[in-house]
């Protein structure tokens, strides 16, 4: 029995290492001005230096959260609700906080319907140089939010796309049954681990785009994602094509979101809509690590369920190896949100709980090549 003990101390080991290595790296928005900053509350003409474009389909409950903390916000920028056949009291709410709106109108032969298209006809309207595409879950947590935004998109030249994962923020319990996919969707995106193979991102986050409108229609933008599940893929690799720069942050302590608040079956589908066709862009040597991490869970609690039924088995040990991958669990899930510590140190739950629907998101994406949302099914292709 002493071997079982030996092998679940050493896989721990392990997997508490390729935790370290899996994310590593953090970037954040900076707030130092460059050589070539503008100032926010300079006025070129009549025009904004930014438009801020909105994609909402039936978000009259969260839309004044985003529209609240724009308000607060410097500087010189417009922004533009694009509502995509909402059937709540959308457009009627964005109308109230003065700006501007427009409705997105579908013919019976459009199969281009969704975010990705509300995004594209958006851009129309823009008469700004840089634009950014802002999802309407999306909080701006402090009046600077859009001033650093700019100044860490100056310190890329002013060039490419610039991306951020928004700090996920919950209230109910079960909106932390989402942990482990916040996590992979940081860890999964390459960018943040130094296993990383490849020098230049190719893939971006979607909540937050930020832009310039010349590289935006060189790239086609929104146009890439027409077929796509997940635009932040699509038009990252766009941009990449085109070797422009396409970088990637966290948000937190800046901007935040709070995820399918509408309940249980929302977040089931959500993550099952996009969650294996985000694991195809993470490299090979990460995933790896990935998993190895992920299997620290059951590994560790294999070792306390072992311990009480085998004696040669120490107790304290299987505790302790317990005890120092919860922490680690708990560390890297607070970067990325403020997820309950009780479902934390519960992981194998968690764990469990990610694999099923992840196994749910594969057989919706490669079996059936169909998957819903907000009341639309999407073909995968």
């Amino acid at each position: 029995m002493r071997i079982i003990q030996y092998i679940i101390t050493v896989f721990t080991t392990v997997s508490i290492v390729c935790g370290h290595f899996i994310y590593n790296h953090r970037y954040r928005l900076n707030h130092q001005k460059t050589n070539n900053s503008h100032d926010l509350k300079e006025i070129n003409g009549s025009n904004p230096i930014i438009t801020i474009i909105i994609p909402a389909r039936n978000e009259a409950h969260r839309l004044p959260q985003l529209l609240e903390s724009l308000l607060t916000q410097t500087g010189n920028f417009k922004v533009i609700v694009m509502d995509d056949g909402s059937t709540d009291d959308t457009v009627n709410v964005a109308k109230a906080y003065q700006v501007e709106v427009h409705q997105v109108q579908y013919s019976i032969e459009d199969k281009w319907r969704g975010k990705s298209r509300v995004c594209y006809e958006g851009i129309k309207y823009c008469n700004s140089k840089l634009v950014m595409f802002v999802d309407a879950d999306v909080v701006f947590e402090n009046n600077e939010v859009i001033e650093k935004l700019i100044h860490t998109y100056h310190h890329q030249d002013d060039k490419g796309l610039l991306s951020v994962q928004p700090y996920h923020k919950t209230r109910n319990t079960y909106e932390s049954l989402s942990a482990i996919f916040n996590l992979m969707t940081v860890v999964g995106m390459n960018h943040f681990s130094s296993l990383k193979k490849q020098k230049d991102n190719n893939i971006a986050f979607g909540p937050i785009l930020l832009t310039n409108i010349d590289d935006y229609l060189a790239t086609n933008g929104h146009l890439n994602a027409e077929h796509s599940i997940i635009e932040g893929f699509a038009i990252g690799q766009a941009y990449q094509q085109l070797n422009l720069p396409v970088t990637l942050y966290e948000g937190k302590g800046n901007i935040h979101f709070r995820m399918y608040e509408e309940g249980l079956n929302a977040l089931v589908k959500g993550w099952t809509k996009h969650l294996s066709v985000g694991a195809n862009q993470t490299e090979s040597r990460i995933m790896f690590a990935i998993m190895i991490w992920l299997f620290g869970s059951i590994m560790t609690s294999l070792g306390i369920i072992f311990s009480c039924i085998y004696k040669p088995i120490s107790k304290f040990k299987m505790l302790t190896l317990y005890f120092i991958y919860t922490i680690q669990f708990i560390q890297l899930h607070r970067r990325v949100g403020n997820f309950s510590r009780i479902l934390l140190c519960l992981h194998p739950l968690l764990f469990l709980f990610f694999c099923s629907i992840f196994g749910k998101s594969l057989w919706h994406t490669y079996i059936l090549k169909k998957v819903e949302w907000k009341g639309r099914h999407f073909d995968i292709h």
